[in-house]
Parts: C-alpha cells; structure tokens; sequence
C-alpha cells in the first residue's frame, strides 16, 4: 500500500489528533460561551476570504491548526452575541453524535445500509408525531433541510390532490397552492421546480401579526379556479421566516376539509413549539395537517442539517416517488425482506445516499429526554419577550410586533440627541429603511453582534433570532447600544 494511505488512515494520529482536536472544541466553546473573544462574527470580504484561504493550502496543515483556522475565520455561534440566522447553538451531544454519523458513514437509502440510523429515525419520527397528537397511522422520515421537506410534501399533495397523473403524465393543468404572503421563498421555488411556474403560488395577504388572512381563502379559492387554476393545497405558516408568526391553523384546516385540499403546515422554525406544554397552543389545529415540516436544527439543539417531513397519513409519505432502482430495491423473495423494504427510505426521500441524522437528534431524545427541549424552547421564547420589552422601554425604538416565537424585529427610528425624529406614519419611512441597512452593515463589518434583516411590507427591520440559551438581557442592551450609536453616527454624517 501507497505510504500516503497508510498515514492517511493511521489509527495511532487519529488518536492523538482526536484527543487534541476535542480539547480545541471545548475551549472554543467556552470561551464562546463567555463572550470575551473580539465578537460573534469575525467579518472578512470575499476577495480577502479566499485569498487567505487559497494561501492557507499551501502551507500543509496539520489537523490542529487547521481547525485553528476555520475556528478562527467562522461565525461563532455559542457567543451570546448570535442573534443572526435560524441555527441552534448545538447540544455538546449532539455535536459528538455528528462526529459518530462521519465515523461511520452508514447511509440510510436502504434499510440494510442503515439499519441502527433507521431505527432511530423512526423512533424521532413516532415521537414527534405524538406531540401533534397523531395516532400509529402517521409516518415520515428525515431530511436534508426544510426546502426539500416543503418539495416533497408539495410533491404528494400533488400526487393526493392533483386530478391528472402528474408523476406519469407531465404537468397538463395549471395547479397552484394558496399561501401567505409570509411564506419562506422555498415553498415559491418549490412551485416553480415542479413546473407550475409564477402561477402556481397564489398568495393571500397576511393581516395583524403578520397571519394568513383565512377569511379571504373562500374568495381567492373561487378565482383562482374562475382563471382556470386547479387548486390543490394550502400552507400555512407555524412560525414564519421573518417575524415568527403562526397562522390560523384550525381555520385553514375547516377550509382544506370543506375543499378537499391538502393542508401542510410549514412549521419548520415554529412546529417545535409541540414540545413545550407551555406554548403547544401556538400550534393549535396541527393534528389536522396532512403533512408537517419541522426543523430540529433552529430550536430543539441539534447541528444541521436535521429536518423532518411527517405525514398523518403514513401512507402518503409514498406517494411522492414511484421509480424504483432494482440495484437498491430488487424484488424481494421473503416476508422478512418484503417488511424491511418498508424502511428503505430512499423510496420517500430525495436522497439516495442519506446521511444518518437521526443519531443526532435521537442521542437529545435517548439520552436527556423531551423535557431538555421543552426547556429549550420555552427559554428561548422568554428571551426574546424580555428582548421585547427591553426594545418598547428604550426611547426611538420600535417593535415590528410583539413576539410569538423566539424572533424579534425592530428598528430604530429617533434621535433624541440631536432631536431628529422619524416617525412611522409614512413620511419617513424610506429614511427608516435607509438608516437600518447602514445600521446592519455597520454592525456586520465590526463583528461584535451578529444580527440580519428582513423586509416587512416593503420597509427593511432588523431582525434577530434568539437561538443561544446563554444569551442574556446584559448582550441584548449592548446590542441596542450599538444600534443607537450607529444611528447617531450615520445620521450626524448624512446631515452634514
């Protein structure tokens, strides 16, 4: 054997590179932890970023330094800081269950590849089910992010709903599904992938809190066919990307059954609430969905990629695919290997070769139980009320919303220093916006807090998703002095 291989696979420097590596992690994580590094995100330009990386190649790293360097030069989620993007500061756990999936690389296409992953992900699968109070019937599998989850629930509601074999056929008629203003974009490219194009989403408007208007459903519903668009579903939004909203899920769930649709609730970010008794009734009328996506990377402490698409009726998660490879599902020539083909989840999943993420989520579930995630998310959800209230007691700032999940959009919009005030009726709106794009790219490019934005009927918010347990109220105000101090700055500089 070639001398590169055999050191490549050398079990002695896996090891010794193990034991080291594990040390690093840990006092990143610590000091993370503690907030005392420089920020939460150490901010380089494209250009430089790969000219540092593009020079680092060259220099033949060991292991050791060059996690040194990705440490270095990556966001650093476990700061308290974070507040930017829908990702979980993960369980150490669930970390170490990651490391175990890349060990072993076991895929999760066929039952026999898979065999302890798809045990598992049954059994995270049946457990989640139950806090959406559905009975032995339901089923589902994990996936590779919430965009694919919202594909495939599309694909079989298109399967279920659709009155033309689109599988078989093509897509002869022009199909569509009602949707909030709100909804993520994926369900949008979800429509267009399918081939449905602009049409095929039929967007109702959101009213207070930014919720589906469900009382308009009937009228959109009786257009869209009256244009000759065949409706087939509704999606609605537990927890929407920009604010958190939840929508009307009982009264979407009454229109689906009064219409034959289908009823999906894309609950990707907010479905976790089904995890603490405390807040479950955000997701009131969930047992009614056909179909559900949940993300357990955004709340419930778990690395990504780990999502989940379930089904109330176990027997829909087949409708989607119907080809079969007879290299992986060849006839079966036993009631044993005709019942483990069941598990053969590549027949429900867009993967082929599946990672096997269940051993993350499941070692949360095995090893600390459900009440860990409860606690979870009940703790994130008082954050970011306390982050509310810290917001609508500050002179010049404005809540978009009180708070539903763990989401906060604000802005500020006074200057009581120098007495510029801008106000919300209107007139200034466009300065608002002007000021809190320079706002957010001020605080990006100096890297101490990390938060994003978002647009909220045509008006740009700041928006942060309090995701790390450890942050308090003492980060929150700090923020908030930033923004102020940066507003000021760009205000006093646009003046003169």
């Amino acid at each position: 054997m070639d001398t590169k291989l055999r050191e490549a696979y050398s079990v002695d420097k896996f090891r010794a590179s193990g034991h080291r590596i594990i040390d690093l992690l840990a006092d990143h994580l610590q000091q993370g932890l503690s907030g005392n590094q420089h920020g939460a995100l150490p901010w380089r330009s494209p250009e430089s970023a790969m000219q540092e990386w593009t020079d680092f190649a060259q220099t033949s790293p060991d292991i050791g330094t060059f996690f040194q360097r990705v440490l270095a030069g990556s966001v650093c989620i476990s700061d308290p800081r974070y507040m930017g993007h829908q990702v979980c500061l993960p369980a150490p756990d669930a970390m170490l269950a990651g490391l175990l999936v890349d060990y072993l690389n076991n895929g999760s296409g066929v039952y026999e590849m898979g065999m302890a992953g798809t045990a598992m992900e049954q059994f995270v699968i049946r457990q989640t089910a139950k806090l959406f109070a559905w009975n032995d019937a339901a089923d589902g599998f994990l996936t590779s992010g919430g965009t694919l989850a919202n594909l495939t629930a599309l694909l079989a509601a298109r399967s279920a709903k659709s009155s033309n074999n689109d599988w078989k056929n093509g897509t002869c008629k022009s199909l569509s599904v009602l949707v909030s203003d709100q909804a993520h974009y994926s369900v949008d490219r979800a429509a267009r992938i399918m081939g449905w194009g602009e049409a095929g989403i039929t967007r109702v408007p959101t009213g207070a809190n930014f919720r589906m208007r469900v009382d308009l459903l009937p009228e959109i519903f009786r257009n869209s066919r009256s244009e000759g668009r065949e409706i087939i579903a509704v999606v609605g939004c537990a927890g929407t990307t920009s604010t958190g909203s939840f929508d009307d899920l009982p009264g979407i769930a009454e229109f689906c059954a009064a219409n034959n649709l289908w009823f999906h609730v894309d609950g990707a970010h907010g479905a976790a609430v089904a995890f603490s008794r405390r807040h479950r009734s955000l997701v009131d009328g969930i047992a009614m969905a056909d179909s559900v996506t949940i993300d357990f990377h955004k709340m419930l402490m778990t690395p990504v990629l780990c999502s989940a698409l379930l089904f109330r009726n176990g027997q829909d998660s087949f409708r989607t695919f119907q080809l079969e490879a007879d290299y992986l599902f060849g006839e079966k020539q036993s009631p044993q290997a005709d019942c483990a083909a069941r598990y053969d989840l590549a027949k429900r999943t867009f993967e082929c070769t599946k990672a096997m993420m269940s051993a993350k989520i499941y070692s949360l579930m095995a090893i600390h139980g459900l009440p860990l995630l409860e606690a979870q998310v009940d703790h994130l959800h008082n954050l970011a009320n306390v982050f509310a209230k810290l917001i609508a007691n500050r002179p010049g700032f404005q809540l978009a919303m009180q708070p539903q999940s763990n989401i906060v959009c604000f802005r500020y919009v006074a200057n009581a220093t120098n007495g510029w005030l801008m106000n919300s009726q209107g007139c200034h709106e466009d300065a608002i916006s002007a000021l809190t794009l320079k706002v957010r790219q001020a605080l990006t490019q100096e890297g101490k807090h990390y938060i994003v934005q978002t647009k909220l009927r045509g008006q740009v918010w700041l928006r942060c998703v309090l995701t790390n347990p450890f942050t308090t109220s003492a980060e929150m105000e700090s923020l908030l002095d930033a923004i102020q101090q940066l507003a000021n700055k760009a205000m006093l500089a646009d003046k003169q």
